[in-house]
């Protein structure tokens, strides 16, 4: 019997009705790197639009990171050593001389070494991900570049994509979706088709 995903109340044993096989992305281990007020000097692949001279507004990442350069050296047990280049996409907002406000593509690169254990030699294959978070809204033009005093948000994990067996309730069922009015077709909807009095 389809059940309703939310807070389980009583005996969490009570509706369990089968054990099932997912597969699924499992965070073998991982870690978390908070920057703030870290220095990047960035540049562009493509000359800046509008008119110099530029005012810089904000730095946002925009889109997943990629890991290169990778070097993993064994310590002790699971334990590894894990140096790589992490580059992380971003979208730069600046307005020029008129005030129009344009947005421009580059990427910042940060250099990691940390320590993390590392699975079992097995026929799975685990990878090495990364996930930047970085907001930026002190920058400065330097000439082609920008020089920006940006906040990140780093997460690394260690991934492995695993056969997991669960206990299963079943298939989820879902309530019917509640649509979006306004007042004003609330308003309207309510009244009667015909007078009410004759």
């Amino acid at each position: 019997m389809a059940q309703k995903a939310g807070t389980i109340c009583g005996n969490p044993l009570c509706g369990l009705n089968e054990r099932i096989c997912i597969n699924v992305r499992k965070i073998n281990d991982g870690c978390i790197t908070r920057y703030q007020d870290r220095v990047f000097s960035l540049t562009f692949s493509e000359p800046l639009e509008g008119t110099a001279p530029f005012t810089y507004v904000e730095t946002r990442s925009s889109g997943p990171s990629i890991v290169s350069d990778l070097i993993i050296t064994p310590i002790e047990g699971r334990r590894n050593r894990i140096q790589m280049n992490v580059t992380t996409p971003v979208t730069v907002t600046y307005t020029d001389s008129t005030g129009a406000t344009y947005a421009a593509n580059s990427s910042v690169e940060i250099a990691r070494d940390v320590i993390l254990n590392l699975p079992e030699d097995s026929l799975s294959n685990y990878s090495i991900e990364v996930s930047t978070s970085i907001a930026s809204t002190i920058g400065t033009f330097i000439g082609d570049t920008i020089e920006i005093r940006a906040c990140v948000v780093q997460i690394i994990r260690v991934v492995v994509v695993v056969d997991v067996l669960i206990p299963s309730y079943g298939y989820c069922e879902y309530p019917p979706c509640e649509e979006y009015s306004d007042e004003i077709c609330q308003a309207l909807f309510n009244l009667p088709i015909f007078p009410t009095e004759t």
